[in-house]
């Protein structure tokens, strides 16, 4: 009998898995393709390495971690990682500051997923709760995105999604014990598709706050051992949250 419940509870840890992958995947592809206007195929691989990397990160944070899943996740990131420079990607991610002009090349984002998987799996192997670990992540990924978009219905949705993030230490009930590479202020490699993202404007100082009060608020490696700071730092970034939205919307 027990060696059934083991089995119904494997499978539903790799359904939940394929679930969140599949969904991360499938939002990133529509977003890119009908918000961006990318092309498809550049679309699909990133789409497909976020759901490679959300599937590793997700069954990191189960409550018996599945290591067959994680390395089969880093194994497919890899295989992306070899594969892009001879996949013809066209889309180049560019980030513009005050003082310089930073390009990614896609074909890049399966070693930074990689380099993120890693982090993950150190913070596993230390006993940190590795799903607050990757909300962290995702707030500060988000943080960028943040000051980047001009648009006020995606700021919005920006601002609430990071304020849903910060929100999740009031809501636990109690305190949880290839040749590619960065091209940094060089010129534009030809035929490449530029996907912008304009900083030069951005509140450096507040683009890094963000990250350092949400690692506070989430403290994914439990440092923290005051509870009410954590909540504390979930208000502040709630209520900075509240402001970006009332001025995109005003």
């Amino acid at each position: 009998m027990s060696t059934t419940q083991g089995v119904g509870v494997s499978a539903a840890s790799v359904g939940r898995t394929i679930a969140f992958a599949a969904i991360a995947a499938i939002l990133t592809l529509l977003g890119l393709i009908y918000g961006l206007g990318m092309d498809p195929m550049d679309a699909f691989y990133i789409a497909f390495t976020i759901g490679s990397a959300t599937a590793a990160a997700v069954a990191l944070t189960e409550r018996e971690a599945n290591i067959g899943t994680v390395a089969s996740a880093a194994a497919l990131l890899l295989l992306l990682g070899l594969a892009g420079p001879y996949l013809g990607l066209s889309a180049i991610l560019t980030f513009k500051t005050e003082t310089t002009t930073v390009y990614v090349p896609i074909e890049f984002l399966p070693w930074i997923a990689l380099g993120l998987l890693a982090i993950f799996v150190v913070g596993y192997a230390l006993g940190a709760p590795v799903g607050r670990l990757a909300l962290w992540v995702l707030g500060s990924v988000l943080a960028v995105f943040w000051f980047a978009v001009t648009e006020p219905t995606s700021q919005v949705v920006i601002a609430c999604l990071i304020a849903l993030i910060a929100a999740v230490p009031l809501l636990r009930a109690s305190p949880s014990t290839a040749t590619t590479g960065l091209l940094v202020g060089a010129v534009l490699p030809a035929g490449r598709t530029q996907v912008v993202f304009d900083l030069s404007q951005a509140n450096v100082v507040g683009m890094m706050l963000i990250p350092l009060i949400l690692f506070v608020a989430l403290d994914p490696f439990n440092v923290i051992r005051e509870r009410r700071i954590q909540e504390l730092a979930s208000v502040v970034v709630i209520f900075i949250a509240f402001l970006q939205v009332l001025t995109a919307l005003l």
